[in-house]
């Protein structure tokens, strides 16, 4: 059976720092359309939002033990999260918006080195955002080419951790 995609970002949510809350909710709905059925699931699905955290922790806690979907430790946490994000990119979706949110996950886990080079294009785009021509960030980038080369990265980085993203996907 198909996943959520929303699951890579679900199962590593024990080690995320502000992890949103509501994107709980958005799985559980999601997993529901993709005809998974559990009693906690149809409670998360429920939940009203805004939604804070504790309120739907034990929920989703209880929802994968159900669903027999593991939490994910440290490092098979982060690669998960930022797997949900650059599969968007890879994709073509809201590319800007994704690599910022993989940026801001690297700086808040001290530079996390598997995916420390998207914030390096995420420097890349920002230089070429405030006019500059040349960035020391990303070589042969310009303003014109570093859409299609952090698209390319991303596609790039998918097919490189293929194996490891398969071992923790479920």
């Amino acid at each position: 059976m198909k996943f959520s995609d929303l699951t890579y970002k679900i199962v590593a949510f024990s080690e995320i720092e502000n992890f949103n809350s509501d994107d709980c909710i958005d799985w559980a709905y999601e997993m529901l359309l993709l005809e998974y059925h559990s009693e906690n699931l149809l409670i998360l699905a429920g939940i009203s939002k805004p939604s804070q955290f504790f309120e739907v922790k034990e929920y989703l806690k209880k929802t994968l033990q159900e669903l027999n979907i593991k939490i994910l430790g440290k490092d098979d946490a982060i690669l998960s999260y930022s797997t949900y994000y650059i599969k968007k990119i890879a994709a073509s979706e809201n590319i800007e918006q994704n690599l910022k949110l993989i940026h801001t996950f690297c700086q808040d886990n001290d530079n996390t080195t598997i995916v420390f080079d998207f914030s390096r294009l995420y420097w890349a785009w920002d230089d070429f955002k405030n006019g500059e021509e040349y960035t020391h960030y990303w070589e042969n980038a310009n303003r014109h080419t570093i859409r299609q080369i952090i698209i390319e990265f991303a596609k790039d980085w998918l097919s490189k951790n293929k194996k490891e993203i398969e071992h923790i996907t479920l």
